[in-house]
Formats: structure tokens, sequence, C-alpha cells
């Protein structure tokens, strides 16, 4: 059979459209390697960028292959012929992932005494001070509400709180009034058991440690004591009795709640000598009232640290040993699934599972957050992500941060390859354009 000119010229744009859309194809391919590739070097670019910022952690770009068209699809063979594989050709390549890589990284001595590097997993919490009549974080739930990072650079500033840098308050078990404090308990006997022992225990300790997380501020410091601010008894007499002295941190009460260790009034600001000591007899508790100048003086504290337990500590104008409180340390299921939100601060969104809160090794009165106790029921029972952990893995290392997890060698590898990669695609466009082009100047 003979082609006429009309065949001929029909095979020709046939031919033609089939060459154009193949080489358009490898051109859009190639557009999409270099938007890949450029994602990938503005991530390397922000590893290499924070290379000193204490607390980073560097991100990891993976590719992945786009879509693929189908030209002949596979067979696995009849009774007369073999199979054949699938044909198919790529268009390319997107971005597969962005990852954090929340792995601890290594120490960075600054010489600042309440620096605090977290030796281990997890996060300190952070966030705003609480405003009049706010509770702090009672269950698992609030957990999410403040941020965490891990960079530990905090002070005290002038109101007593203990902040970072950027004035975010930390988030911690604060040292509390025992409210079953009893000086004349009886010791117990030998062969008591392990509970009359931790009774006992409880009730000789004037202070206790909240599980309600609070922002960890500073303890006020009482005023002299007098006959009117209760401090002073039998003034001028051989039974004159000071209940505080002048400087005594007055630490806070705990907030009445139903159920557990917490179900206790404050008791009233006038001291009464014939009380029981105990609910009304606390050292230097009767000096708390709104209109006593320990309402608004923090105790000035020197020598104030850090310890490896979270345990931030100072010495008061008296030479007391002052114990604010202690820091927790907050761990998603996945800490590699948080979300970055702004500088060195993260969120417990999705991905990220559940947050539980622990301390570095401190056992408290209470197991679970908000001073609930295993014995409660309905809605003040306890959940799961209400227990209070004790990591005995992760420690503070106070006098320096956590420095940045980026490999400058490993960054500078991979910004090679990049380019590399970014320049082969850009030769993909120019050989398509110079095909295209003869294409375009071919004679009918």
């Amino acid at each position: 059979m003979l082609w006429s000119p009309a065949r001929l010229t029909g095979g020709r744009q046939c031919h033609r459209k089939e060459v154009f859309e193949s080489m358009t194809g490898a051109m859009y391919a190639a557009i999409g390697g270099l938007k890949s590739h450029m994602t990938k070097l503005n991530v390397i670019g922000n590893n290499v960028a924070n290379v000193n910022t204490y607390g980073y952690k560097a991100s990891r770009m993976t590719f992945k292959e786009s879509m693929y068209t189908t030209s002949r699809s596979g067979s696995n063979g009849g009774a007369t012929s073999g199979g054949n594989n699938p044909s198919q050709v790529g268009y390319g390549c997107s971005v597969g992932s962005i990852d954090l890589n929340m792995s601890p990284s290594t120490y960075a001595p600054t010489g600042q005494p309440m620096d605090t590097y977290i030796d281990g997993e997890g996060f300190y919490l952070v966030g705003d001070k609480l405003m009049e009549g706010e509770s702090g974080i009672r269950t698992g739930e609030d957990l999410k509400k403040p941020d965490l990072t891990r960079v530990g650079d905090f002070w005290i500033d002038p109101d007593g709180y203990v902040c970072n840098r950027d004035g975010k308050v930390l988030y911690g078990f604060a040292r509390v009034q025992n409210p079953e404090y009893d000086p004349t308990a009886q010791k117990p006997a030998d062969g008591a058991t392990d509970e009359e022992i931790a009774e006992y225990n409880r009730k000789i300790s004037p202070t206790i440690i909240s599980t309600e997380l609070v922002p960890l501020r500073a303890p006020l410091s009482a005023a002299a004591p007098t006959e009117a601010n209760g401090g002073l008894t039998g003034a001028g007499t051989a039974d004159e009795k000071r209940l505080w002295e002048e400087g005594d941190p007055v630490y806070p009460y705990l907030s009445a709640e139903e159920g557990g260790i917490n179900k206790y009034a404050k008791p009233s600001d006038k001291a009464d000598p014939d009380a029981k000591a105990g609910s009304t007899q606390i050292a230097v508790a009767q000096n708390t009232a709104a209109d006593r100048v320990s309402d608004v003086i923090q105790v000035q504290l020197e020598d104030v640290g850090i310890g490896k337990n979270g345990a931030i500590t100072g010495t008061a104008a008296n030479g007391q040993t002052v114990v604010i409180g202690y820091v927790a340390i907050a761990t998603p299921d996945s800490p590699d699934g948080v979300t970055h939100i702004n500088g060195p601060y993260y969120k417990c969104l999705g991905g990220a599972g559940n947050l539980r809160v622990s301390t570095l090794g401190v056992e408290l009165p209470c197991d679970y957050l908000g001073n609930k106790t295993a014995d409660l029921t309905g809605a003040d029972a306890p959940t799961a992500n209400d227990a209070i952990l004790i990591n005995k893995n992760t420690q503070l290392i106070d006098g320096g941060l956590e420095a940045s997890s980026t490999d400058v060698a490993n960054e500078f590898a991979d910004m090679i390859t990049t380019q590399r990669g970014y320049q082969a695609n850009t030769r993909i466009i120019t050989v398509t354009d110079s095909m295209l082009e003869e294409l375009v100047n071919m004679k009918r």
C-alpha cells in the first residue's frame, strides 16, 4: 500500500505532538526538581544560620517521587506468551518530609549559675504569669497550654519570678505551707507501719511540695514580728515568744481543693496563742494578710542555683536556705512530632501525642497533678495523663545551655549535593528548550 502525502503529513504531526508532550514532561519534572532542591537549600541555610543558636534543633528534608504515568501495564503472562513489566514514566520529585531531630545535643558552658542544660529527653514548661483568680495546671490536658523549650536561660526577675530571658515564667512544683504541720507530733514507735511513718514525716515538715504546676516564684519576706501582726506573744515578759524572725521566707498556702490533702482553709491573719500548733500556728503563716509588708516584698536571695534534681535554692539575708520549688520536665509521646511555633518554643500538637510531666527523681506528697489522690472518684478522679512520673534517667546541669544540633560538616556536604542536583535539573530544562527549538524549526 502506498502512503499519500496527506498520510505522511498527518504522521509527522502526530509524531511532533508526541515528541512535544514528551519533552514538556521532562521540563515539568525538572521544574519540580528545582523547587524541591530549593526547599532543601532553604532548610540547609536555616540549619547553618543557627549553628550557634542555643537549643536549636536541626531539620532534615527528604525527597519523594511524584506521580507516574503508565504507558503499558504489567502482565504475569498467559498460556502462550510470557509476562512483561509495566512501563511507567515519572514526573519529577517533591518534598517528602521536613523533620526535626529532637535528640539531646551537647552541653555548652556559659558561666551563668541559673543556666541549665537538660541531660536527657524532655522540655521545660514556660508561659505567662497567673492572673488574679487563675489556678495552675491541675490536669494532663492543661499541660499543653504552656510552651515547651529546651533552652534554660533562667534568672529571677524583680518580682521574684523565675523567668527566661524572653520574660516567660518557668512552671514547676512550688514549695508551700504544710496545712498538717504539727511540731508536737509523736514519733512512731518501733515496728510502726510505712503509713504511720509517712504520716509522721508529713506532719513534722513546715512545708511540702504542691503538685499543682504553677509559675515558680521566690517566697515573700516576713516583716518584723509584732503583737499587732500576730508574730509576737507575751512581749516584755519571761514568756515572750516570736513565731518568726524578720526576713524569714513566707511560703504560700495550698489552694482549697476538693479531696486529697488540699481541703484546708487559709488560717486567720491574727494568731491565736491558745490554738493548737499546726493549722493556725505555722511559723510566718500569719504574716500574709493584704495589709502586711510581706505581701509585696520578695525574699532577697543570694547564691541562687538549680540542682540536678531541679531544686531551685538560694540563701536569704538571715542565712536561711530557701527552696523556691522544683523544675517540672514535660515529655511528649513523640518528641520529634512537636510543632515549632517561634524561636526556641514548641507546642504538643498533632503528631506529638500526649504530654506527661515528671520530676527529676523527687518524690511528691501526691502522685497526680492538682494534689489529687488515687482514691478520688467521679469528676475529680485522676486520669493516666494526670500521673506525675519520677524520671531518674534525666538530670539538669547548671552553668550552661544546650548547644545547637547543627552539624556543619554534614550541612556543607548536603549543600554541595543539593547544588549539583539543582544544576542538573537546570541542565534538563536547557536541553529540553534546545530540543523544542529544533522541533519548532523543522521543515514541513
